[in-house]
């Protein structure tokens, strides 16, 4: 079987819409993953399909207070109990497609973004966070 190499996805194409804002440009590392997800009840669904998981992005930026970035964003939404939506956009593409698709739904975030970092570094400072996903992403081709 071949493989088509425009698929694949490159790393200097991703990005990231919460609430129909583009983040991209904060971030050094944006990763939508998904775990066994953890409940006091297993529903006959959940088991019949595998069990439960959590999906949620690993994000790492730079921080920075001012008024657009990222971590400003992030720090604003810290502790709503109103999920944002968000777009993520793996191949960077204007239009998604069958082969290069976007994944939709809501996010929280529990905790705010750390601020600071190391004496003597010359560099910007960073942070990592988590934010939860709502629910399964939905793969949007079109």
């Amino acid at each position: 079987m071949t493989v088509s190499q425009s698929s694949r996805i490159r790393g200097n194409s991703i990005i990231l819409k919460l609430a129909g804002t583009d983040y991209s440009f904060d971030a050094s590392s944006i990763v939508l993953e998904n775990e066994e997800a953890t409940a006091n009840v297993t529903t006959f669904a959940d088991a019949a399909n595998g069990g439960a998981y959590q999906y949620f992005f690993t994000i790492s930026g730079v921080q920075s207070y001012d008024s657009t970035s990222l971590w400003k964003k992030l720090w604003d939404i810290a502790g709503n109990t109103t999920a944002i939506a968000y777009v993520f956009n793996p191949w960077g593409v204007a239009t998604p497609t069958t082969t290069k698709p976007n994944f939709t739904g809501t996010v929280l975030l529990k905790q705010k973004p750390k601020i600071g970092g190391d004496a003597g570094m010359d560099s910007y400072y960073t942070f990592d966070i988590r934010l939860d996903c709502q629910e399964t992403p939905t793969v949007v081709t079109a």
